[in-house]
């Protein structure tokens, strides 16, 4: 019978929660706003942080591409790089061919020793080149260069015009550690002359990272662990001060790094490759059209806000049980011995016997509130009686034959739900009829009890063992293939030969012999298995017992 208890209406439960909302709103309250603010102001401050490190990056790239550029005009203002390109220019209509191709053959000799000896001097450029007004490669640096293609942008004419230079995007190639980096300049013969062509190098970027380290935010300890990354238009991370230079790192995919960009300059938050959650401002370039994205992890800037957030629910929580625990006495005072009898018999209706109320009062409603908890215990006790004779065997203590098929197709189900695989012994006494004859039925029960005894002292937490019938037992071996099962059969075969049975004055030895079976797909019953199991039996006793056959 279910009984439906209306418990808010009583007046223990309305002191408690009125106390607990008059502790916990006002308190939540208030410190959920100041969460708030100084969360927003946090935030902001971040922000600015953040920015301005980026705007001091974005100064440390500009820098370092004017430092490229002054390079790369001071290589190209070599006479030997200008009287190169004049070269590709025919000097009249009769110059014959024969000489020109001369001519060009010996200045290319030049100009590649020059690009060869000024790449040799600096480690960052590894390949410097001559290109004509059409892009064509005329000298390069050294000769394995020709193995590896230039990259040049589409719109490097643009470039030129707008910029008086271009570059391509970053790149890697398989021998490089770093990514690369294509700048180029034109090559005038006079001022405000057409170019006759172009100097071309292509840039190591092995020290961008130390430089965006740089541009990180100083702390009274050093840097703080803030991480600047450089990104391409189409996501792709190039350099970042957080992983080593390595063309295959990342730290976001390229989708989320894109969406970024679309709000340059406000503080996004965001989930990184690693799981940890970072807040980070964006800021684009200008040339090369790269974007720069500056974060931090969410726990280590916010880290005194979220303790002191946790300060705040952890005086909550405790006022809130300070208070409710002074509510809950006084009203436990008035109303509880009554309360906690009323709630035990409702237990007792609804079929619960693990019951037992306390006594508060040495009163007349003590009195009852004691006979309640000696008769429910008494209940309890037969209850639990009740319960041992119907799954156990009175004789050995183990479950018996109804429990036992019960643990068995328990196992099975397991079996066809998840796969878990289970083997199942049937074990037998050997002329068990013979010692009952000899000694007696009271030197067999003996026997049964200590080979009972030696089962549970042998046996996993996941198995269980049940008499089948008479001197048979089923042993279900849980989580156990084949092999095991073997093994642990042997092992229990080995221990009821080494044991020796007692009972009064009488001593015996007694053996078993014990069929295995596996779990298989082709069982499609308890029955089947058993089957199987007790052929295994069979044929144990037919090739002289004590001993393990599996079937």
């Amino acid at each position: 019978m279910q009984v439906q208890v209306r418990a808010f209406r009583s007046i223990r439960n309305r002191i408690l929660v009125f106390s607990i909302l008059v502790t916990m709103l006002p308190s939540l309250g208030i410190g959920w706003y100041w969460f708030d603010l100084t969360h927003k102001a946090t935030s902001e401050k971040v922000e600015q942080k953040l920015l301005d490190s980026a705007s001091f990056a974005e100064r440390e790239i500009n820098l370092w591409l004017e430092e490229r550029s002054y390079d790369l005009r001071a290589f190209a203002n070599s006479p030997l790089v200008l009287e190169s390109i004049r070269s590709t220019v025919p000097e009249s209509k009769n110059e014959p061919k024969k000489a020109a191709a001369i001519k060009d053959a010996s200045q290319l000799r030049k100009i590649s020793s020059y690009l060869a000896l000024v790449r040799d001097q600096y480690s960052d450029y590894r390949r410097l080149m001559v290109l004509d007004n059409n892009g064509t490669i005329i000298a390069t640096s050294g000769s394995d260069d020709n193995a590896h293609p230039l990259s040049v942008p589409d719109n490097w004419k643009e470039q030129t015009a707008k910029f008086r230079l271009f570059s391509g995007d970053a790149f890697s190639v398989e021998e490089e550690a770093a990514p690369l980096l294509l700048l180029g300049i034109p090559l005038f013969a006079e001022q405000d002359s057409p170019p006759l062509g172009f100097f071309v190098m292509e840039v190591r970027l092995q020290g961008i990272p130390q430089l965006l380290k740089n541009s990180l935010p100083l702390s009274g300890a050093g840097r703080d662990p803030y991480a600047i990354s450089l990104f391409k238009m189409n996501g792709e991370l190039i350099v970042s001060t957080a992983l080593p230079v390595d063309k295959s790192a990342t730290l976001i995919s390229p989708q989320e790094t894109i969406g970024l960009f679309a709000v340059p300059r406000l503080l996004k938050e965001f989930v990184n490759k690693h799981q940890e959650r970072v807040v980070g401002v964006s800021i684009p370039l200008r040339h090369p059209p790269w974007h720069l994205l500056v974060t931090e992890k969410y726990d280590t800037i916010f880290s005194g806000l979220i303790q002191n957030r946790n300060r705040i629910i952890l005086i909550a929580v405790l006022l809130t049980i300070a208070i409710g625990g002074i509510a809950t006495i006084i009203a436990s005072q008035i109303i509880n011995p009554l309360q906690d009898l009323t709630k035990g018999v409702l237990r007792v209706a609804d079929g619960d016997m693990d019951v037992a109320v306390a006594i508060h009062r040495q009163d007349e409603l003590g009195l009852v509130t004691e006979m309640f908890n000696i008769m429910i215990s008494r209940l309890k006790e037969s209850q639990q009686k009740l319960e041992l004779l119907a799954t156990t065997d009175f004789l050995t203590g183990l479950a018996n034959r109804k429990q036992i098929m019960t643990d068995l197709a328990q196992q099975i189900e397991q079996y066809r739900r998840y796969g878990t695989k289970f083997s199942l012994l049937m074990v037998d006494i050997d002329h068990f009829k013979t010692v009952n004859d000899t000694h007696g039925h009271l030197v067999g029960d003996a026997v049964l009890v200590q080979l009972a005894r030696i089962f549970k002292e042998t046996l996993r937490i996941l198995d269980s063992a049940g008499r089948y019938g008479g001197e048979e037992f089923l042993i279900v071996l849980g989580q156990a293939d084949l092999q095991k099962a073997l093994q642990t059969a042997e092992r229990i075969r080995l221990a009821v030969q080494q044991h020796i049975f007692t009972c009064d004055d009488v001593t015996l030895h007694a053996t078993i012999s014990i069929g295995v079976a596996e779990i298989s797909t082709e069982d499609r019953t308890i029955n089947e298995l058993i089957d199987r199991a007790d052929q295994a039996l069979y044929d144990a006793k037919e090739h002289g017992r004590n001993r393990v056959v599996s079937g």
